[in-house]
């Protein structure tokens, strides 16, 4: 079998991992705890592992399709901090957008040819039909841990885009 140290690479080198979860495969490959506590820290160490870059890389693959509330919870599977401590980061604001913009993204994203068909220049708006989709997209949002000012100040802008180009 080979070393722990090497095993660790080898998982980090996929992508990226929490100490948490690289401590869980290794003790379920049936390595030493001893030896798993020393090769998680000698990767550390050496700038292999870190729990930051594991929050951005988890945050830029969940954000655009969960809240922060759904992110936060995978970080404290992980036993990391939530989501807050990353808005605090100036290093890259690129990719620590607004949980309200990841909402209208998402809304447009989603649901922009039912807005298209609910909100048509060509007719009325059928006012049953707005309320369906609206109850449809803010069911849809709250499941994946946005929070409900964020999706309702989405909601808004995206029906004030809508009336801006009609």
């Amino acid at each position: 079998m080979a070393s722990a140290k090497s095993k660790v690479v080898a998982l980090l080198a996929r992508r990226e991992h929490s100490q948490t979860e690289l401590r869980a495969k290794l003790l379920q490959r049936g390595y030493e705890p001893t030896e798993v506590e020393d090769a998680i820290e000698w990767a550390t160490s050496h700038q292999f592992q870190s729990d930051e870059r594991f929050k951005l890389s988890l945050f830029r693959r969940r954000a655009p399709t969960f809240g922060d509330r759904a992110i936060a919870a995978e970080l404290g599977q992980h036993g990391l901090a939530g989501v807050k401590s990353l808005s605090n980061d100036d290093s890259e604001p690129q990719i620590l957008s607004t949980e309200e913009d990841r909402a209208f993204d998402w809304i447009k994203r989603r649901q922009f040819s039912s807005l298209e068909s609910v909100l048509g220049v060509e007719s009325a708006v059928d006012q049953a039909q707005l309320l369906v989709l609206k109850s449809k997209v803010y069911r849809a949002l709250s499941a994946r841990g946005f929070e409900f000012g964020n999706i309702e100040r989405a909601w808004r802008r995206i029906l004030a885009e809508f009336k801006s180009n009609a």
